[in-house]
């Protein structure tokens, strides 16, 4: 990161230092108690100290603050600090710390760290959740956690007939489909099902919705085909207007299977979906109990209608000529 976007990054955080009804530039080092470790003059002496620089790293984000754990990086933070608060007194001269836009922007911002805030206080402080109430968000969701019935193909798909009548005529006479599916791969003939070129032919474990509309003879036929034994035809299905052809062997295969709470990826969505029901009926209320405090009232018939197009197009009578005159064609 270069050193004029750190300078921004400290920036940022001590931008209130150029508002009138904070302090003025340097304020907060003049006269600071503790060990100076740097100063500067501009209309007067304005001091940092260790103190200060510490607390101000200690409020930075915790990848920011790695960046300044050694000598090396107190100093350059030391030097970035130095070097702000000119900024800002240079800001300060200028009188930003007066221009209207920049109010404007701290003041949404500081609505936004309120709301923030109101919010953690009434809404995230209360949600808590143990295991009991994620294996009964669990219990109430299962079907969630159904794995579906999968098979496992050797598959080649191609977009041209003649080839894959080619191809499957080479595997009926004994050809390996893993073979022909890496050398169809290193020649980019693949395409679909079993066109990754880090296993080609491998479509690992599909279920019946894996592929788009369209595909469904092929899935049909996958699902119903038996194991090691290459399908007795070429498969051709249309996607989108286009159309693609399917050599399959099936390799496995396994049952519906309904996937435990203390699988680590169900586990972990567990409790993702329960706390975020939670944190929803938590704010619903909320809402809902500060609508009713503060009497709150809505006019949507004071809202405007959309205009209809015919609408939008009408033109506008001229000033000259009234819907009322009647006009003369010249002569």
């Amino acid at each position: 990161m270069s050193k004029y976007r750190n300078i921004s990054f400290i920036l940022f955080f001590a931008i209130l230092a150029t508002l009138p009804f904070v302090y003025s530039c340097g304020d907060k080092a003049i006269g600071a108690d503790g060990t100076v470790i740097a100063e500067f003059e501009w209309d007067g002496k304005h001091k940092i100290t260790l103190e200060e620089m510490m607390q101000e790293i200690s409020e930075l984000p915790e990848y920011k603050q790695r960046q300044y754990k050694d000598k090396a990086g107190l100093e350059e933070y030391m030097t970035l600090m130095a070097e702000s608060r000119m900024i800002l007194c240079l800001a300060k001269d200028k009188n930003l710390n007066e221009d209207q836009e920049i109010l404007k922007k701290v003041q949404d911002y500081l609505q936004d760290l309120m709301i923030e805030r109101i919010t953690e206080q009434e809404v995230e402080s209360k949600l808590i959740l143990g295991e009991a109430d994620y294996q009964t968000y669990y219990d109430a969701n299962k079907e969630d956690y159904v794995r579906p019935e999968q098979v496992k193909l050797m598959c080649i798909t191609l977009m041209n007939k003649e080839r894959a009548d080619e191809v499957f005529a080479e595997l009926k006479a004994g050809k390996d489909i893993a073979v022909a599916a890496q050398e169809l791969s290193d020649r980019g003939e693949l395409v679909g099902p079993g066109a990754n070129p880090a296993s080609p032919g491998d479509t690992d474990f599909i279920g019946r919705n894996s592929y788009p509309t369209g595909t469904e003879p092929f899935m049909d036929a996958a699902f119903n085909a038996e194991i090691d034994v290459l399908h007795p035809s070429v498969v051709e299905v249309e996607v989108q207007g286009e159309k693609y052809f399917m050599i399959f062997v099936k390799k496995d295969a396994r049952d519906e299977f309904q996937r435990p709470f203390d699988e680590e990826d169900v586990r972990k969505d567990v409790i993702r979906r329960s706390e975020r029901e939670k944190r929803e009926a938590l704010m619903q209320d909320w809402i809902t109990r500060l609508r009713e405090r503060a009497e709150v009232k809505t006019f949507i018939d004071r809202i405007p209608e959309d205009k209809k197009p015919e609408e939008e197009g009408a033109e506008t009578p001229s000033e000259e000529t009234s819907p009322s005159e009647e006009t003369t064609p010249e002569k």
